[in-house]
């Protein structure tokens, strides 16, 4: 009897938060040294009470190869690519998770630890799960995938008729530690040069982030650097930023279709900002920020009628407040071919408003809004939002380049070989400056037209695709899916009559499983069906993109 009493008194001490003891068995669900030959996509845990909170007994990682054992048996092309790939190291996985050994855990943080894994390009897929659970304790077992990182870069892309070259180095893992370093040489359409840059998202296994990138090219160049420690998660609470950059480029003015003039734009920027929040309460973050930010942009005309390119200078301070909401969906072929994706479904509304009393005195503005729901377990996504940024010049009582947007995308997967996706935007402008324009053809979505085919300061798009992807995996290296389109979309300025235009086509989309993830393959064939000055019979495009 007194060690009954004994336990009834500690169980009603014990916090609320925590889970109560159960009868739960609490054997391991797997053993982590057979998880490194296993199917991460089929990596599941002991359910967990979304309510309850947990001690964190242990945490295991487990870092599975390029190429499984299964699949390497056989292949000594995947057996060397194991072993000259340098893993991603155990402590750069640890440092981004939300929760320690030790400490209490609930289902949402294991959660946002596995997506923030799951978007590091250095990482095909990570499973967080609980692998062991009694009562209130927890064995966590991590389970990550590493993806081939040092690539070298050689390509062609076409679009609009026009073509661009590269040839560069990237490892978007080095030595293991999760930064990334690239060199590039380029020719695009409107120069030719090289860049360097290196970042990392976990600096020295912290929250720190940093950034360095310097270009040079023919019509001048660039540097920007950044650090800071960014809300790295909803329940982060406070956050920091430091940035500047400057950058000389010859850049041009378009109309109907050709670049009737051209100036060179020098600008440069500098910011600095804290921000702190009350974390994760009720589902949603509040997160508030005020820094100081210093804009200049000066001009001068090379070719054509850009007489008065008027310079801009502000230097102000500013608050912001943003709330969003902790809602995701994991679902597949929304952005990448066959892989696990994790989307924001949920509602984010953000504000920032500042003053510049230098020259004329003008308010800055920014307001944005976003929403979205799933359903079917993902198959079904929908998200929508606008935005709409600028300045209002008080003394002359005008808009500033004021650009409003808005923008809805839906994807419907049929079956796991069928989709249907959707997509519109809309933009409106007021109080452009010259050197800014609504620009739309084949390297803006509209894929049977020739680049910049139309300007304005007003802007429509429309486009639907109905995609098929392949079951098959390419090699063990790629996958294939296959798409016919129709876009529809007009630039115009306001006053003017638009020009609606609109094109068909199909196409083919190509994305590496063993390469450092973020680029898919779009090579698409589209006929026109509006005709136009420079409009040929047949646009074929060829362009590396971040999603579908």
């Amino acid at each position: 009897m007194p060690s009954l009493a004994l336990s009834s008194i500690l169980l009603a001490a014990a916090p609320a938060a925590v889970a109560s003891p159960s009868l739960e068995d609490c054997r391991a669900r797997h053993e982590p040294a057979a998880l490194r030959a296993a199917t991460i996509e089929g990596v599941e845990g002991v359910a967990l009470d979304g309510a309850a909170h947990y001690r964190v007994r242990g945490v295991q990682v487990v870092r599975q190869p390029i190429f499984g054992a299964a699949e390497a048996e056989n292949n000594a092309f995947f057996r060397l690519a194991n072993r000259w790939h340098a893993d991603t190291r155990e402590g750069v996985i640890r440092a981004q998770l939300l929760f320690r050994e030790g400490e209490t855990v609930n289902a949402s943080a294991i959660a946002e630890s596995e997506r923030l894994l799951r978007a590091r390009p250095y990482l095909y897929d990570a499973r967080i799960v609980a692998n062991r659970r009694c009562g209130s304790a927890l064995d966590v077992v991590v389970v990550t995938r590493d993806v081939w990182a040092l690539l070298p870069s050689m390509g062609v892309a076409r679009s609009g008729g026009e073509q661009t070259f590269e040839l560069g180095l990237s490892d978007a893992n080095v030595f293991g530690r999760g930064a990334t370093f690239g060199i590039e040489l380029f020719d695009d359409l409107d120069r030719r040069g090289f860049s360097v840059g290196l970042s990392s998202a976990h600096v020295a296994g912290s929250r720190l982030a940093a950034a360095v990138r310097v270009d040079d090219a023919n019509d001048g160049g660039g540097l920007s650097a950044r650090i800071g420690l960014p809300f790295y998660a909803l329940d982060a609470r406070r956050a920091w930023g430091l940035s500047t950059s400057r950058r000389s480029r010859d850049e041009g003015w378009f109309q109907a279709g050709r670049q009737a003039a051209s100036f060179t734009a020098e600008r440069q920027a500098h910011e600095v900002w804290f921000g702190w929040s009350d974390g994760l309460q009720g589902g949603f973050a509040k997160r508030w920020r005020a820094g100081l930010r210093v804009d200049e942009h000066r001009f001068a005309p090379l070719t054509g009628p850009l007489d008065n390119l008027a310079p801009r200078a502000y230097a102000y301070p500013w608050a912001s407040f943003e709330r969003v909401q902790d809602a995701f969906a994991k679902t597949r072929n929304l952005r990448r071919l066959q892989a696990t994706e994790d989307v924001f479904v949920g509602r984010r509304f953000a504000a920032l408003v500042g003053y510049s009393p230098r020259g004329e005195d003008r308010v800055v503005f920014r307001l944005a809004a976003q929403a979205g729901g799933a359903w079917r377990d993902g198959a079904d996504i929908l998200r929508y939002g606008w935005d709409l940024a600028g300045a209002w010049d008080v003394g002359a009582g005008r808009a500033e380049n004021v650009i409003g947007t808005a923008w809805l995308r839906h994807r419907r997967q049929q079956d796991s070989r069928r989709a249907v996706a959707l997509e519109g935007i809309a933009i409106a402008a007021e109080g452009l400056s010259l050197d800014r324009q609504l620009l739309l053809g084949g390297d803006a979505g509209l894929r049977g037209y020739p680049n910049r085919f139309q300007a304005g300061d007003r802007l429509l798009r429309l486009s639907a695709e109905r995609r098929y992807y392949s079951s098959r995996h390419w090699l063990r290296v790629l996958r294939i899916a296959a798409a016919g389109f129709v876009d529809v979309g007009a630039a115009w300025y306001g006053g003017d009559e638009p020009t609606l235009l609109a094109n068909v086509g199909v196409g083919l989309r190509f994305e590496s499983t063993r390469t450092s993830q973020g680029t898919v393959y779009h090579l698409d064939m589209a006929k026109p069906l509006v005709d136009g000055p420079g409009v040929r019979g047949m646009e074929v495009t060829l362009a590396g993109k971040r999603s579908l």
